[in-house]
């Protein structure tokens, strides 16, 4: 039911909110809006101000904005030369309707991850103790042993890694006084001062390979990895620890790889195939599965700090996300595996919401950027299809035929319709495999150890 709720909440506010940005602008370039619809279907209820009917309707997934003379094959005596009528203003206004949408999801997402901040975001660390010390010939980072825990650094208390870093940038000492716990014992370490990066590359934190979150469509949802799931061995290797792990991952892309996991008390093998990592430049393999993080904090920020840190985190999702979509471009083989729909948004959502409110807000804002994103794609019958149509009209100096346009729109429907249904195909797919590998592994009594 958490899921049902929190799916129409986040999906009939993004929509309602690109209809909402359409709205606004039509109405500031004078189009006439003939109907405002929060949702789609029949009509419930409605109420006429001016010229514009505002109605809910039966669907609450989004809305809908029908202005004047916006169907470029359509013929309507009402709008012929009239300067309400969308197709009768000029280029740079069609334009910027169109684009009202689009920047609307964005401003929307900042909204909603500056206030995120205020409400105080949830952050997730490990353990501060030692997992990993690189090999490199460092006298100072050999100081430090396997399973340390680091529990004070220049009189500041340590009570995640990530602290460490914090008290470590604090002053700019050539010396760092270091307390640990080694082998049950206190001790106090000299440390000179080294750059801050090398926590996270040359000293490591201790990380198990238990399983946190696991990633929807991803081999290891599909595979059948659930959360507290313990790798313990792949292939022929013992795994030790998330390093082990992680390791033969990387290196194994489209390569099947036999997982050994311990899930209760019970022994499960599994065969899991790492696909291709878009995000990365190097040719590394994925399956997603995050770290098991057992450390929680929640830190509010100001309100100027919040709208800094919103701006900022919408800036660098959308460079993300076009990011993403070029490198999926540059691998069209891999579209299939990277592509979902309602149905996968439905069980993220449901997750999301089952984390606290600001894990359900930002991923509605993430939701918000990805509409924007994809609305701005030149598809005729998108967004971004009717910004292309307003800017040839600007360069030639006349409309393009409306034939032509509702020609366009037809084949920007057509591709539309078929990528949902593509979406929808791989969404049940992903779900399907996941449920059949959930029965197949789980073998109440069965231990298969290799």
């Amino acid at each position: 039911m958490i899921t049902i709720i929190s799916t129409i909440i986040l999906l009939g506010m993004v929509i309602f909110v690109h209809e909402l940005g359409h709205f606004i602008i039509a109405r500031l370039c004078k189009v006439k809006v003939e109907k405002f619809s929060f949702g789609f279907g029949p009509k419930l209820v409605g109420i006429k101000i001016g010229e514009t009917e505002y109605r809910v309707s039966l669907i609450p997934l989004g809305g809908y904005v029908k202005m004047l003379g916006e169907n470029p094959d359509k013929e309507d005596d009402s709008d012929t030369f009239s300067n309400e009528s969308f197709k009768y203003k000029k280029w740079w206004q069609k334009a910027l309707i169109a684009l009202g949408g689009p920047l609307s999801n964005f401003i929307f997402a900042i909204i909603i991850l500056s206030l995120t901040f205020m409400i105080g975001i949830k952050t997730y660390d490990l353990e501060p103790i030692v997992g990993q010390i690189s090999k490199i010939n460092n006298q100072e980072f050999q100081k430090f042993k396997k399973d340390d825990k680091i529990i004070e650094i220049d009189g500041n208390k340590i009570t995640g890694w990530m602290s460490i870093v914090t008290a470590w940038t604090k002053n700019d000492k050539q010396n760092h006084e270091v307390v640990i716990i080694r082998n049950g014992e206190t001790t106090n370490l000299i440390v000179q001062n080294f750059d801050y990066q090398n926590w996270f590359t040359n000293i490591k934190p201790y990380v198990s390979a238990e399983v946190g979150e696991v990633l929807y469509g991803l081999p290891a949802y599909q595979s059948g990895i659930i959360e507290n799931d313990i790798i313990i061995g792949i292939n022929d290797t013992p795994i030790n620890d998330w390093y082990d792990m992680q390791k033969i991952i990387k290196e194994s892309p489209e390569i099947p790889l036999n997982f050994i996991i311990k899930r209760n008390d019970e022994i499960i093998n599994m065969t899991v195939i790492p696909q291709l990592n878009l995000e990365s430049d190097s040719n590394v393999g994925i399956i997603g599965i995050s770290q098991k993080l057992n450390l929680l904090f929640v830190e509010k920020f100001s309100i100027f700090k919040s709208i800094k840190y919103g701006f900022m985190s919408s800036i660098a999702t959308v460079y993300r996300y076009y990011n993403g979509l070029f490198r999926l471009f540059r691998h069209p083989q891999h579209i299939s595996k990277s592509f979902g729909g309602p149905i996968m948004i439905a069980a993220i959502t449901g997750q999301q919401a089952e984390q606290g409110l600001t894990s359900f807000l930002s991923f509605m804002a993430m939701i918000s950027i990805i509409l924007m994103i994809m609305n701005l794609l030149p598809i005729p019958v998108l967004d971004g299809g009717l910004i292309i149509f307003a800017l040839l009209e600007g360069i030639f100096g006349k409309p393009v035929k409306p034939s032509i346009q509702a020609l366009s729109q037809r084949i920007g429907l057509a591709i539309i319709l078929t990528l949902m249904i593509f979406a929808f195909y791989n969404d049940i797919s992903r779900f399907v495999s996941r449920q059949f590998s959930l029965k197949r592994n789980i073998i109440p009594g069965e231990l298969k150890p290799q």
